[in-house]
């Protein structure tokens, strides 16, 4: 097959949506031919066929981005990346001869136009990393945006009529991707992975002091209001709450007072591998997420999560954590009190935590997607 990777992202780059395209391409690059189309990309990786969209693509994108987070939150960053990349890439497709598969980490709907145009037994394969806003109710959208914002972009609906099939990291997510109109034959559900001989458990002492870990970035959308104030209400004695993660303007308000709570913000950790693991719960309550890649983290680390559906875990409700009501400050609190209580628990819970983890390895899910792409070809 020839297979071409299209990504408004950075190649095999940590922390990236390019990270999750690397153990694809190890498992498919073995058997077919690839290319990948990027903006950016990891300079070590010498194996595979790697094109930049444009030079410093990946800086200048990177500044787009932070527009809305810091200027202007009206900004539409997201059209305007899209713009730039889907104009200097169409050119480089040009150029490629018999695509079997496009595996796309982005709505890109002139791309695909171009693509359908001519070859239209050309297979456009949408990654879809998070849930689509129709599936939140109105109080979520309000906290997340300031207002009920249910429509999707105009681009990501001109995508949709170009799309043969749907690759997404959560049944939450394919529940929204019905919503849309899509047809749920052409939702492939695949969890994302996580290094689990990076990540791993350690010995710590489950008497001390009770530490609780959140990361990821540290917004309205990830439910940290409610965290924080669940952990101001409950006020535990001998417990800290660690924040690692980037700290977005919308809620730095809340932690004008965290020393007073105990709570600890640690801003991006690099070595969060080393972080994690020291805790003895993961809280994370986000309000939108596809499948948060964090929480495979916490869960190889052995810390039981308490969490949303809206995060959309592989978390099993009283196996490995506890899945909690979005925005629900009470039962947040009762869950965290219930691990404080019950020190023996963490470690039986952590313990199932880890188990969980080692069944979503980056390996497999290159694997499973090796497999939909044969099973798609196969089909067409």
């Amino acid at each position: 097959m020839e297979i071409v990777f299209i990504l408004n992202s950075d190649f095999g780059v940590r922390n990236t949506i390019g990270a999750r395209a690397l153990p694809i391409a190890n498992e498919v690059s073995e058997n077919n031919n690839l290319t990948i189309l990027c903006r950016g990309y990891n300079k070590d990786l010498k194996d595979f066929n790697i094109i930049q969209c444009f030079p410093y693509a990946d800086f200048i994108m990177k500044v787009f981005t932070a527009i809305p987070i810091y200027i202007s939150k009206d900004f539409p960053a997201g059209k305007v990346k899209n713009d730039i990349f889907e104009y200097c890439i169409i050119r480089k497709l040009n150029k490629l001869k018999n695509i079997t598969i496009i595996h796309s980490w982005d709505y890109l709907p002139n791309i695909y136009a171009n693509i359908k145009s001519k070859n239209k037994n050309a297979i456009i394969i949408q990654d879809v990393a998070m849930a689509f806003p129709n599936i939140l109710n109105d109080d979520e959208m309000k906290t997340i945006w300031g207002q009920v914002k249910s429509n999707i972009p105009e681009y990501v609906k001109n995508s949709l009529k170009y799309i043969d099939y749907y690759i997404v990291p959560s049944d939450f997510v394919k529940k929204s991707l019905i919503n849309e109109g899509i047809n749920e034959t052409k939702i492939f559900v695949v969890p994302f992975g996580v290094d689990i001989s990076k990540f791993k458990p350690i010995e710590k002492d489950y008497n001390g002091t009770f530490k609780v870990a959140f990361s990821g970035n540290v917004n309205n959308r990830k439910g940290i209001p409610y965290l924080i104030q669940a952990w101001r209400e409950l006020n535990l004695k001998d417990a800290e709450l660690n924040i690692y993660g980037r700290v977005y303007p919308e809620v730095k308000k809340y932690f004008k007072d965290a020393e007073k709570y105990n709570i600890k913000v640690h801003g991006f950790v690099s070595n969060i591998y080393s972080e994690l693991p020291k805790n003895h719960i993961y809280v994370f309550p986000s309000l939108l997420e596809g499948s948060a890649k964090s929480i495979y983290e916490a869960l190889a680390c052995g810390l039981p999560v308490i969490t949303t559906e809206n995060s959309g875990s592989v978390v099993e409700d009283e196996k490995e954590g506890f899945i909690i009501p979005t925005q629900d400050i009470e039962i947040l609190k009762e869950k965290i009190l219930f691990f404080y209580n019950n020190r023996n628990k963490i470690k039986e819970f952590g313990i199932n935590a880890r188990k969980k983890a080692e069944q979503y390895t980056w390996e497999n899910y290159g694997k499973r997607v090796n497999e939909i792409y044969n099973l798609v070809n196969n089909h067409e």
